[in-house]
C-alpha cells in the first residue's frame, strides 16, 4: 500500500515509515474511486486490494497504481 508524506506530499511504497526528505511519519493513502462518477464515490473508501468502485464500476486508485507499475497502460 502506498503512503504519502503529510508535510511535502512525496509518495512512497512498500515498507517506508518516514519521509526521506522531511523525516515526517508517513500516512496511508486511502484506496478510492479513481473516476468519482457519482456523489457516493466522492467519499467512498475501499479495501486496499479492491479493484473496482462499488458505486460506479470505475477502477480504484489501487488498481490504477498497480496497472501503471505493471506497464499495462
Amino acid at each position: 500500500m502506498n503512503k504519502i508524506c503529510p508535510n511535502c506530499s512525496k509518495e512512497f511504497g512498500g515498507l517506508a515509515k518516514y519521509c526521506t526528505k522531511c523525516g515526517v511519519e508517513l500516512t496511508k493513502v486511502p484506496n478510492r474511486c479513481s473516476a468519482m462518477k457519482t456523489a457516493l464515490c466522492k467519499d467512498a473508501r475501499f479495501a486496499d486490494d479492491d479493484v473496482y468502485c462499488a458505486y460506479c464500476g470505475a477502477l480504484t486508485t489501487y488498481a490504477v497504481r498497480e496497472r501503471q507499475a505493471d506497464g499495462n497502460w
